[in-house]
């Protein structure tokens, strides 16, 4: 298969820039700013609808390429990379507020036992427990977790999507489940989290 040598040139230019990113060149990542944060905001607009989540998104992607610039590894592109991220980040932050305004329902539907000597949690408190809960599980988790519980993907779905076996969803769904559980359990909210 020929390479365009366009996008062959491209790609290898941001390649040289992301290494120098990693070398810690803020005039790389100004370059890469530069050159992708319009397009980025653009595709991310199209998807959300939303300017200034879109806004946010687009920004935070290339604090973080700097951040973690000497951890990430780009086994594609970085144009790629750049758009993978974004979406996956909005995306991200579009579940989480579905996720509370999931778990702010069950609370509502549910009776919830609380001893009397508890001191009563307000229910905005209650959802950002949670929140910081599944935010707080490894990635890999936090991920298939989000996948099964959000997104409703079955276990097989989730598998094909990340490439993995099902016994690896499996396993990483029971961690994450085992954590809630235990975390959640001086609240009464394990039965949020039920296999």
């Amino acid at each position: 298969m020929k390479m365009n040598p366009v996008t062959d040139s491209k790609s290898s230019e941001d390649l040289f820039l992301f290494q120098k990113i990693k070398e810690g060149d803020v005039h790389a990542l100004e370059v890469i700013f530069n050159k992708y944060y319009a397009n980025l905001s653009r595709y991310l607009l199209l998807l959300f609808k939303n300017e200034l989540l879109v806004e946010h998104i687009a920004q935070d992607i290339f604090v973080h390429l700097w951040e973690n610039r000497e951890t990430i590894e780009i086994n594609t592109s970085l144009e790629s990379y750049i758009y993978s991220a974004g979406r996956f980040k909005a995306l991200n932050q579009l579940r989480d507020a579905r996720l509370r305004e999931s778990i702010l329902q069950s609370i509502t539907n549910h009776s919830i036992e609380t001893d009397t000597k508890d001191t009563a949690i307000e229910t905005a408190e209650l959802g950002t427990i949670i929140n910081n809960a599944i935010n707080a599980l490894p990635s890999r988790c936090q991920q298939i977790f989000r996948l099964s519980r959000e997104e409703e993907l079955t276990y097989k779905e989730i598998a094909d999507f990340l490439d993995i076996s099902i016994n690896t969803v499996e396993g990483q769904m029971s961690i994450a489940l085992k954590k809630l559980r235990s975390t959640l359990k001086p609240l009464h909210f394990s039965i949020l989290f039920t296999a």
